[in-house]
């Protein structure tokens, strides 16, 4: 009969003691299975959990401690589970209890810290990683602000307002947690509110060593994510003193004057949208058409704006605007909308679809009766603006896909 050691147990409950009484943080164990994922640990911040999960593995005995340095313990193990730690979507603590000493160290396992041999692999931890003591280290693999890369940054600034946006690829374990990212977004913020980068010279002449007066950013989780534009999380700052202000969605909350919303729909999307794909075909076709009814309006509402700033007459240049309504609806509600776009038709649609949204902005200011004339002029041209620095990149676009 095997002789039962309690050694392993005792190390899994000393650990679960340290976390929950000493920490105040919640821990559950897990089954026990030959990868060894022991237990799971929730971080709580000021009595409250976060969300933030651990998953560790424990390792208890003398055993464990044959090999040492003067500043570490050597931790040798299989590839196997490396492997299985190292794709886990969370955080993996390796700890290492001496039954003699009662003490416990820990390092998290990633690619950076683990040497790979000929057989298996090793890890330092070092004798200066003592649990009861690292409360507030262990915390930081999920409050580092940096855990991310910043994808594309782009100008998108008016006469009103410096306007930053950005795009943000964000590590996974970081994503799932919205503490994490609430610690992350002001960060982000306050270094793209200063960006060297301008759309354009006029766009630089005017706000030269200015700080922005908006910043948008789009978060994602994964490259495909990126090239589908599935943002599971989106944040806009907008200064106190800006003129005009952007409010393109219904904040979930608002933290240091920011707002976020969580894309509710992020993961349903995820499975949704290959199923849900226009054919290739179908969509060039489309998207051809919408280009060119695009350009017609584009060039009706040009000349419309040419004849008002001759003659002045705003009630005709109001109602020439209306008279196109039917069509930039039509244009709105296009066939497009159907489906999704395919992967490689990416660029394109994002192009159509900017284009799109700018010229039905202007239906929209329009039929605002509560915006003046000045209001309503200096958003057209805008509007146009910005239809005009577009419109040139379709045939560009176009041919990338044959």
């Amino acid at each position: 009969m095997t002789k039962f050691d309690p050694i392993e147990r005792i190390g899994v409950h000393k650990v679960a003691l340290t976390f929950l009484s000493e920490f105040g943080w919640i821990e559950r164990e897990q089954p026990i299975s030959d990868f060894g994922i022991d237990m799971h640990v929730e971080i709580v911040q000021n009595q409250i959990p976060s969300g933030q999960i651990l998953a560790l593995q424990i390792k208890s005995g003398m055993s464990y401690f044959s090999e040492e340095t003067e500043k570490s313990i050597i931790y040798r193990g299989k590839k196997k589970h490396l492997d299985y730690w190292l794709n886990q979507s969370l955080p993996v603590l390796l700890i290492l209890y001496n039954p003699s000493s009662d003490k416990s160290y820990w390092e998290f396992v990633n690619s950076s810290k683990i040497t790979e041999l000929e057989k298996g692999w090793k890890i330092e931890i070092p004798k200066a990683n003592l649990l009861t003591e690292s409360k507030e280290e262990i915390t930081k693999v999920y409050s580092n602000p940096n855990h991310y890369t910043t994808l594309s940054v782009s100008d998108t600034s008016h006469i009103g307002a410096r306007r930053i946006s950005a795009k943000i690829l964000v590590e996974s374990t970081q994503a799932k947690s919205k503490f994490s990212m609430k610690n992350m977004i002001p960060s982000i913020i306050e270094k793209l509110k200063f960006s060297d980068y301008y759309g354009n010279d006029i766009i630089k002449k005017n706000y030269q060593n200015k700080p922005a007066d908006i910043v948008f950013l789009f978060f994602y989780d994964g490259i495909q994510q990126v090239e589908r534009g599935l943002t599971f999380c989106r944040a806009i700052w907008n200064d106190t003193n800006c003129e005009y202000p952007l409010s393109p969605f219904t904040a979930d909350e608002i933290t240091n004057e920011i707002e976020i919303i969580w894309d509710k729909n992020y993961t349903a999307f995820t499975d949704f949208i290959p199923d849900n794909e226009l054919p290739k075909g179908f969509y060039l076709d489309k998207a051809d058409d919408i280009f060119k009814k695009s350009k017609i309006i584009y060039n009706k509402l040009n000349n419309e704006l040419s004849e008002y700033e001759k003659k002045g007459s705003y009630k005709k240049l109001l109602s020439s605007i209306l008279f196109l309504q039917s069509d930039l609806d039509d244009l709105n509600n296009n066939a497009l909308n159907e489906g999704f776009p395919p992967l490689e038709c990416q660029d394109i649609d994002s192009l159509i679809s900017g284009i799109v949204v700018f010229l039905h902005n202007i239906i929209i200011i329009a039929n605002d009766k509560k915006r003046d004339e000045k209001n309503v002029v200096y958003l057209l041209k805008d509007y146009l603006r910005a239809v005009e620095e577009k419109l040139p990149f379709y045939e560009y676009e176009r041919k990338k896909v044959k």
